[in-house]
């Protein structure tokens, strides 16, 4: 779920609106709105809402959109473990890694089986680009 508000900091003055609130225009979602996370929207009380939108308006992912929510954070959770830069980090197993990421490899939306959606370069780069970092951490940490 995406949560949208034109203004969700509290520290600003001001209502925050749905971005189709009539006190906007209904003027739709715009660069300038905040995207909010469901536990940040639960977690305060004391924004300063509408009271005729409630403030935010939220939107339902697609199937594919969760899809691809889903498997962007396995691909962000596999780079993770392979950061060198963190301070605290559990043991990494490089072979559990490579496997996760040969089946991330073959993620593609639904309706786009061919390997031929937008961004598909993209994802097949960081695949490939985790993988060779998870090669190297394999080749180091070998008996």
């Amino acid at each position: 779920m995406q949560i949208y508000a034109t203004n969700a900091d509290p520290a600003f003055e001001g209502k925050g609106h749905s971005p189709f609130c009539r006190h906007t225009r209904d003027r739709g979602i715009a660069q300038s709105d905040d995207l909010l996370s469901l536990s940040d929207l639960l977690a305060r009380d004391d924004w300063d809402w509408c009271s005729k939108c409630g403030g935010y308006s939220a939107r339902r992912l697609t199937d594919t959109q969760l899809s691809y929510y889903r498997a962007a954070h396995q691909l962000h959770d596999v780079a993770g473990q392979l950061d060198d830069e963190r301070t605290y980090r559990a043991p990494v197993e490089p072979e559990a890694l490579l496997k996760q990421l040969d089946e991330l490899a073959d993620w593609e939306p639904g309706g786009h089986e061919n390997g031929n959606w937008d961004g598909s370069w993209r994802w097949r780069e960081v695949v490939s680009d985790l993988r060779r970092r998870a090669e190297r951490k394999r080749l180091h940490t070998a008996p």
